[in-house]
């Protein structure tokens, strides 16, 4: 089983970050990462009414396929509903969590996006880091970035 994330038509992205972001996401293969396996990105014309006239306009899909992880995000198991983790689980997310991390930073990879609701938990309760939508790449020899974009949410 896996699972297709379909890029937003309205995403302000040009077909050569797709590819770096994509190439980004090749180079974070790690146990505490969910395994990137594909995507699929092609532009189709189409014939939109704009203003009352009829223009010819592209339309781009883009697909991301990853590995299914069948229990969910970390925030449905660390809310007081859940009963709780015991705390040798709860060690173990985070060091999962910071191994992953590790990883993600070593390739000068910036997750930029890391919350409970984008740690998936698999059916061995390893969790697994998602969602690299606002991730940046950095070069091998940038050490910092800089962004204009507020991230995170409410």
């Amino acid at each position: 089983m896996v699972a297709v994330k379909k890029l937003s038509q309205t995403l302000d992205m040009h077909e050569n970050k797709f590819h770096k972001e994509v190439e980004c996401l090749m180079k974070a293969k790690h146990k505490n990462i969910v395994r990137f396996l594909g995507y699929c990105s092609e532009t189709q014309g189409r014939i939109a009414d704009y203003e009352g006239k009829f223009v010819m306009a592209d339309l781009r899909n883009w697909l991301l396929c990853f590995e299914y992880v069948p229990n969910g995000s970390l925030d449905k198991y660390i809310t007081d509903a859940s009963g709780g983790l015991e705390w040798g689980e709860r060690y173990q997310i985070i060091k999962g969590i910071c191994e992953g991390l590790l990883h993600l930073h070593e390739r000068h990879i910036l997750h930029l996006y890391l919350k409970p609701g984008n740690i998936l938990i698999d059916d061995r309760m390893t969790p697994k880091i998602a969602d690299f939508g606002l991730s940046r790449c950095l070069d091998k020899d940038q050490t910092r970035a800089f962004t204009s974009h507020l991230c995170g949410s409410q």
